[in-house]
């Protein structure tokens, strides 16, 4: 089994890697990231699921094709090493330019978990999602 402080470290540069790809608008940087198996699973916050590597390409190309210059922050960022995986959790900020007005900004929270998977550590499963606003006329929470 592999060190726990290496998982750590291979996770984190996983996470930064993402990132530049996404700020990048780079497909193929982005799914140099991602498990390249039918068997990935991905939530993105615009899909109930992606399944497989493919359809992952397809719909990551066209949230890129659609929110062309947006750029994604990490706003919090854990990770946990649990036998030969890293789950990881957190907070994210994506900011898109708007073409008449001030940038959209959207925050979300994620949850991944990352593995080596033929001695590359990628993710396996990846969820991001925005949070629901309260109905109407219910408190603030």
């Amino acid at each position: 089994t592999e060190n726990p402080q290496d998982l750590l470290k291979a996770a984190e540069a996983l996470d930064k890697q993402f990132v530049e790809a996404y700020n990048n608008g780079d497909v193929d940087g982005l799914m140099a990231t991602y498990w390249n198996s039918p068997d990935l699973v991905v939530y993105p916050p615009d899909h109930m699921e992606v399944r497989g590597w493919d359809a992952n390409r397809e719909t990551t190309a066209e949230t890129f094709a659609k929110m062309r210059g947006a750029t994604l922050e990490l706003l919090e960022s854990n990770n946990k090493v649990v036998g030969s995986v890293v789950l990881g959790s957190g907070k994210w900020r994506v900011t898109l330019p708007m073409p008449e007005t001030d940038p959209m900004i959207i925050e979300g929270r994620y949850t991944d978990v990352k593995t080596r998977m033929d001695g590359k550590m990628v993710y396996i499963v990846d969820h991001a999602s925005v949070p629901l606003p309260p109905p109407p006329g219910s408190p603030e929470m």
